[in-house]
């Protein structure tokens, strides 16, 4: 009687946690029901109906410890003869030992290395002691005694389970002895027993067999044991239909719930705790069986955007560093912008940025004033406010007059130190020309003849002296931003051998500052480390001159953020959004992934053509069915949330939510993926993305209507799976395809 108790604790007294789904309330109380009995029996039902859960799960449900610590009591009451008894350290018997080993099969996957190689020992044991225990035909309750049905038909599942087919001479013998013996167990039990252990070996089952298995769970009067256990047979054997549909929504609804607890009794009587865990894990197995096909799977994009690293980079004064943590730069702040541009810009971190960007443009005025020097922070300074038009005609003709003032020598920008330089120039140039002086103006047209006649293969650091001038090791940042400055100045012949030069330049996949440097103090040279900033210029600028690294540059950025290379490097990071922002990417959505969603998101319904009653209808049994909301939508329009849109054919373009499925109806066929069938017969259910859910869109003729219904109102619609589905009008018998 203590054991009773225990159970019916189980069962009524739990805390509540959670509303749970079915799936996770049954295994909450298998779970629970397992650890409160020491039958072997149980035991092993519970776990195999665990294991089998396992994918199916919210993650609000962890069951991996539990199925650990099921297995480790399977081991801990394994006899030495690698039987199991009906308790612990009782004689051992061919029926429990079938159901442990089936059992310890089943659990086998989710379990780590060391158990592993334990709980293989303990089947390889418990094998042995079944085909030590086999009579000449099959096997009897214990080793020496009359063959029975029970026993034999588990122990052939237990073999099939450990890799025996029904080609093997121990099975073939035992099959034939289950053809003509009576069973001294339920006959629709039996039937169950049978199908699911000829299932396990291979052994080939008629089609008349599970039509009539159908037929019983839609019409015939079984108990709730036999139909957990039949309505696991049915789905190991048959493709999904409206059939299976409406008979696992039909089993479903015989569950009991307490709390959050969810469980299927074989008979009215409570105390009877073999059959209410055997009825509810032969439930479970059919219910999540059901759901095995296509298991959920991460799909990362491969053009994801750093944006959250980059907006945790901004300093509090609203600027950004070079680096994490470092003061505020003008450059870093100023591609810092153009990148949250492209990510989802909040209002006050831009203007807290601008702001910055303001206070240091008249610092550095000042600067440039009190040294008559071009600064880059000027630059950059500047470029951020006009990105953001926040300058007037005013300030903008004091900006030129500034930039013009700050010359070396006409049309020279530099320093007092190393004279003028190709840098500080280029600078200079892409500022007036930002603030509107135009291209042909003497002082550009000055700065660039100068430009072109101190080099013909890239710019560098250029030193004068009172007697000669010449230029140092050129780099690429100097080199691409003459080239950016000069672009639309000069011609393509006077610049194609500094881009010649610049393509050159290009090692493992991108640019650096140097294609090689040299080390004095260990005489070696080195190849240099490209970087995102200077590979994605440079990509840019020749792609202009009809040189495309469009696609290399793309993996060389999605492997610089994914190796590390840019972290809390802010202009790296900038740049590398900036480039991935280009690609659209919609990652590759399958119906399970609508499954998924049906159960969390809010889906608008898009119904044109159907009558307002069946919609009605249809959102009603949505509702019921999942945990999500459902409301029909006021108009015919796809947003960004969630959808489910039942429309003909031709009234919807899947590509930009599916890009992935090859989909197009002509001459009266539809195809989809592999499949072409005819329109006038055919109801095709794709799934697509939105940029913040997904949509099912369910294409069908007119005449078809009715089977789009049926979709909903069978609970068809709960278990969706592959890559699309083809529901096919054959002979007023629907056909279901599963595309991919």
């Amino acid at each position: 009687m203590k054991k009773v108790l225990a159970l019916i604790l189980v069962v009524l007294m739990l805390i509540p946690v959670i509303s749970a789904s079915t799936i996770d309330g049954s295994v909450r109380f298998l779970r629970d029901a397992a650890n409160s009995t020491k039958q072997t029996r149980e035991i092993s039902l519970a776990l195999m109906a665990l294991s089998g859960a396992v994918d199916d799960l919210t993650s609000g449900v962890i069951i991996n410890p539990n199925i650990e610590s099921l297995v480790e009591t399977l081991l801990t009451n394994q006899n030495p003869d690698g039987g199991w008894g009906f308790y612990p350290g009782e004689t051992s018997n061919v029926l429990d030992t079938a159901y442990a080993v089936i059992a310890l099969k089943k659990a086998y996957p989710y379990l780590g290395t060391e158990e592993r190689l334990k709980v293989r020992s303990a089947i390889e044991r418990g094998i042995s002691y079944l085909i030590l225990a086999k009579n000449q035909n099959g096997w009897g309750y214990v080793p020496e005694t009359p063959t029975s049905c029970y026993p034999t038909v588990v122990a052939i599942w237990a073999l099939g389970e450990s890799g025996y087919t029904y080609n093997s001479q121990t099975v073939r013998d035992a099959i034939k002895y289950l053809e003509n013996a009576s069973c001294e167990i339920s006959d629709y039990e039996a039937l169950a027993l049978k199908l699911i252990a000829y299932h396990s070996t291979g052994y080939p089952v008629d089609k008349e067999t599970i039509d009539e298995v159908k037929d019983v769970l839609l019409n015939g009067e079984i108990t709730m044991k036999e139909r957990a256990m039949l309505t696991y047979v049915l789905v190991l054997y048959t493709p999904l239909d409206f059939d299976t549909a409406r008979i696992l929504t039909k089993l479903e609804s015989y569950s009991k719930t307490s709390n959050d607890l969810v469980y299927w009794m074989n008979t009215p009587n409570l105390f009877s705790s073999t059959e209410l865990i055997a009825t509810t894990s032969f439930a479970l197995m059919a219910l999540s069986t059901s759901f095995e096909v296509l298991p959920p799977s991460e799909i990362k994009n491969p053009y994801e955007m750093p944006c959250q690293a980059l907006k945790n980079m901004q300093n509090p004064d609203g600027g950004w560093g070079l680096t994490l943590n470092s003061p505020s730069d003008e450059k870093a702040t100023y591609y810092a912008l153009k990148a949250i541009e492209a990510c989802y810009p909040e209002k006050e971190s831009i203007d807290r940025a601008v702001a910055w960007a303001r206070d240091a443009f008249q610092k550095d005025a000042v600067w440039m004033k009190q040294n008559g020097r071009m600064s880059v922070g000027y630059y950059y300074a500047l470029e951020t406010l006009l990105m953001y038009n926040t300058l007037t005609d005013e300030e903008k003709e004091q900006a030129i007059e500034l930039i013009k003032g700050s010359q070396l020598d006409y049309g020279l920008w530099g320093n007092t130190i190393l004279g003028p330089q190709p840098y500080e120039t280029a600078l200079a140039i892409k500022a007036l020309r930002d603030l509107g002086v135009s291209p042909d103006d003497p002082l550009i047209q000055k700065a660039k003849d100068w430009l072109l006649s101190i080099t013909d293969g890239g710019w560098g650091t250029y030193v004068t002296t009172r007697y000669f001038s010449y230029m140092l090791k050129p780099d690429v940042l100097t080199t691409i931003t003459v080239l950016e400055a000069l672009d639309g100045i000069a011609t393509r012949e006077e610049l194609q051998p500094h881009i010649e030069w610049l393509i050159e330049q290009r090692v493992n996949g991108g640019w650096p500052y140097w294609k090689v440097y040299y080390i004095w103090e260990k005489n070696r040279e080195y190849p240099g480390t490209p970087s995102v900033e200077l590979t994605v210029r440079t990509t840019d600028l020749l792609l202009k001159y009809g040189y495309n690294y469009t696609n290399e540059t793309l993996n060389f950025v999605m492997d610089a953020r994914d190796s590390g290379l840019i972290e809390n490097n802010t202009i790296g990071i900038a740049s590398a959004i900036l480039y991935l922002s280009r690609f659209q990417y919609i990652p590759p959505v399958d119906l399970y992934d609508v499954e998924r969603a049906l159960n969390e998101d809010i889906f608008h319904i898009i119904t044109p053509g159907i009558d307002n009653e069946s919609v009605s209808e249809i959102v009603t049994t949505l509702n019921d069915l999942f945990a999500g909301g459902f409301i029909e939508a006021n108009s015919t329009t796809i947003g960004e949330e969630s959808y489910i849109v039942m429309a003909n054919f031709g009234e919807y373009s899947i590509r930009e939510y599916n890009p992935y499925l090859r989909f197009h109806f002509e001459n009266g066929t539809v195809t989809v993926g592999n499949v072409t069938v005819p329109t006038d017969k055919a109801v095709v259910l794709i799934p697509g993305k939105t940029p913040k859910g997904v949509v099912l869109f369910i294409f069908y003729e007119p005449e078809n209507a009715e089977i789009v219904k049926e979709i909903f109102t069978t609970g068809f619609i709960r278990y969706l799976r592959g890559d699309a589905l083809v529901l096919l009008n054959e002979n007023s018998r629907v056909r279901v395809i599963v595309v991919g």
